[in-house]
């Protein structure tokens, strides 16, 4: 029986090596997938015709010989764009519904006032869902959520068996994931992120968290308090935190502090637009909060990489006074070390996406 369940063990490893290899380097041949992977052909082979009749990969085309003769090569590529994912996505600020491709292409969304009334989320869901018909076409639903489902944690929603309750509610698998992590993970498979190397990934928008990819995947440890950037205490006089602390460093620089202190209520893209002097130094002065810990987190990681998501990167001039920072404090966070991730227009989407293709697609088990 052991045996049994490791054979099956490596057949799914090398079953998802291939996937990711077609979706990291486009269309390739099997040849190429044997060489790339390390795997014998037959065994290529064998994995690619299960893939291809489960509708996951095709053959799309020929390899350009060079005027060789013999038998040509069949390029293999991805199937998709025709497998969808109901995703859920909650922010402090609001809760986005969405249906997309495991591709990272948006069909629908619609956004709600945050609530944290599991319920009512399932039920405005289910009648969104519902306009798509038959739910046979969904590999299944994507949740991510602030914080993350343990009891000991300082997640906003708290719900025992909250994958059981949705899982009946859309007669689909569920996959929940802390919703930093799941951006990070989108930025691996649909972002320009190498699969191998230290990157630090920070979110910066209603709240500030962090997660760490390394070696292609994004690091989950027993303490997730590891890779939480946004409490890390910079201001002990500070006000209290939903964790439980004071003067974390996402109290001090969320939009609704920076908006609280500036004693606005207009939205804060706006503001940043027509900055007066005193509203440019208090932002500058969050700006040099976050730009601290970045750093001095980025030097005990070692890192080679840092990925920016959020909605206060939307404004260039965070984005660029940040990077700046950085790089005052150690000249080896250069401008190409850090930038501005390209999917962070689709930051209320793209993580369900990506947890959906990640857990139904590229690691699901025969």
């Amino acid at each position: 029986m052991t045996k049994a369940l490791n054979l099956q063990s490596v057949k799914n490893e090398n079953r998802s090596l291939i996937l990711y290899a077609l979706s990291r380097k486009g269309a390739l041949s099997r040849k190429e997938l044997a060489s790339q992977l390390g795997l014998t052909p037959a065994a290529v082979t064998k994995i690619c015709a299960a893939l291809i009749e489960k509708g996951y990969i095709r053959e799309c085309g020929e390899v350009d010989a060079d005027g060789k003769t013999g038998r040509k090569e069949i390029l293999l590529s991805l199937c998709l764009d025709d497998k969808l994912c109901f995703g859920i996505n909650a922010e402090k600020d609001a809760v986005t519904l969405s249906v997309s491709t495991l591709a990272g292409k948006l069909l629908s969304k619609k956004r709600l006032p945050f609530t944290s009334d599991v319920d009512e989320v399932i039920k405005e869901g289910r009648s969104f869902l519902h306009n798509f018909g038959s739910i046979d076409k969904f590999s299944g639903v994507g949740v991510c959520i602030i914080g993350s489902l343990s009891e000991d944690d300082f997640g906003i929603w708290k719900e025992p068996d909250l994958s059981v309750k949705m899982e009946n509610a859309f007669r689909l698998p569920v996959v929940i994931r802390n919703n930093v992590k799941a951006f990070a993970e989108s930025e691996l498979i649909y972002g320009r992120t190498k699969s191998t190397g230290s990157v630090l990934f920070l979110k910066w928008g209603p709240g500030v968290g962090s997660a760490i990819i390394t070696d292609g995947r994004v690091f989950s440890g027993n303490d997730s308090s590891v890779t939480e950037i946004g409490h890390y205490i910079v201001n002990p006089a500070g006000r209290r935190c939903r964790c439980g602390r004071f003067g974390c460093l996402e109290t001090e620089v969320s939009e609704d502090a920076i908006l609280n202190e500036l004693s606005s209520k207009l939205p804060l893209d706006e503001i940043l637009k027509n900055c007066d002097n005193n509203t440019v130094n208090i932002i500058d002065h969050k700006i040099d909060m976050v730009a601290l810990a970045l750093t001095n987190t980025a030097t005990i990681l070692d890192t080679d990489n840092i990925v920016l998501f959020g909605t206060m990167f939307n404004n260039d001039f965070v984005a660029d006074k940040l990077k700046k920072q950085c790089t005052r404090y150690n000249h080896n966070l250069s401008s190409d070390i850090i930038r501005v991730s390209e999917l962070n227009c689709d930051g209320d989407y793209i993580g369900a996406s990506a947890i959906c293709a990640k857990k139904f697609f590229f690691e699901s088990e025969d």
